[in-house]
């Protein structure tokens, strides 16, 4: 497997458990960037969009569009399910047992 496809991955679930871990189960693109480095898969904004776009097209969270830099990003239940460890999905790194930010 390529290096992207392993932080693509890692982004994905990073992003997962953020959303899970919100209070709100939302985020916007801002504080998902600053998250995504603090955990050590950084990414460029259109990286990051690029992720949000797959999970969304998967049905892991939503989007809304507020303008092109500021998207606001909520889990769904099967998003949910995925950073619990419930479920698991191709694509999306398998969390670590009780995974935190």
């Amino acid at each position: 497997m390529a290096i992207n496809d392993i932080k693509a991955e890692h982004q994905r679930i990073a992003i997962l458990i953020a959303l899970k871990e919100s209070s709100d189960y939302g985020a916007n693109l801002s504080i998902l960037s600053d998250t995504l480095a603090r955990v050590g898969v950084a990414g460029s904004y259109d990286q990051i969009k690029t992720q949000l776009s797959w999970l969304e097209q998967n049905g892991y969270i939503t989007i809304e569009k507020l303008t092109e830099r500021t998207w606001i990003a909520r889990i769904t239940q099967n998003g949910l399910d995925v950073a619990h460890g419930h479920i698991f999905v191709p694509g999306i790194k398998r969390p670590g047992p009780r995974s935190q930010l």
